[in-house]
């Protein structure tokens, strides 16, 4: 891995970085400070943008949004969600159609403030319920979001997720269990 070459503005994304397709994972974690020291050793650079309730980490080798949030990690992992952020809207809906096409659940999102950031996406479930997010960055702002819009934030997500799933990951955020078809969710499904 190189040496990262950008110059860090304090919670913003760097300029370059929105300038080619990236993979994104989202990670929960219990202890944030720690973990962005951990992340800050792994890629040697630190985060992009970092709040008390969120880190954003933008690597260039490999390509990378790595997201960190406060929450206890289930079960299941720490995996929030994985996700990819492309170049323009009209890729957005291109990879959409594709999806709607196999008859991937898809929730969608167009010019919304979540995670520090101004973006249109959408929500989308691999088949063993893996969430996906799919996302263009338009700018960062300087607060979470729309916090106060739960319905605009979580819906998308929720539609996604089906009834069950959604059930099924809220039981294992809270509980610390995760659900799975050999514990009979499926039967419920």
């Amino acid at each position: 891995m190189t040496e990262p070459t950008m110059t860090a503005t304090p919670n913003r994304t760097p300029a370059r970085a929105t300038a080619v397709v990236k993979f994104h994972a989202s990670l929960n974690v219990s202890d944030l400070p720690r973990a962005v020291r951990f992340y800050e050793a792994l890629f040697g650079t630190g985060p992009a943008k970092h709040y008390p309730d969120y880190a954003k980490f933008e690597v260039d080798e490999p390509p990378l949004v790595l997201s960190l949030k406060p929450k206890r990690a289930c079960a299941g992992g720490p995996l929030n969600h994985l996700g990819l952020r492309v170049l323009t809207v009209d890729h957005l809906r291109a990879i959409q159609a594709r999806l709607a096409a196999v008859g991937a659940p898809i929730g969608q999102q167009d010019e919304v403030k979540c995670c520090y950031a101004f973006q249109s996406k959408i929500w989308v479930t691999d088949p063993d319920q893996t969430m996906w997010e799919v996302y263009v960055l338009f700018d960062d702002v300087p607060d979470w979001g729309e916090k106060d819009k739960k319905v605009k934030l979580l819906a998308p997500p929720l539609k996604a997720l089906g009834f069950w799933g959604a059930l099924r990951r809220n039981w294992a955020n809270r509980f610390g269990r995760w659900a799975t078809p050999a514990d009979g969710a499926a039967a419920l499904a």
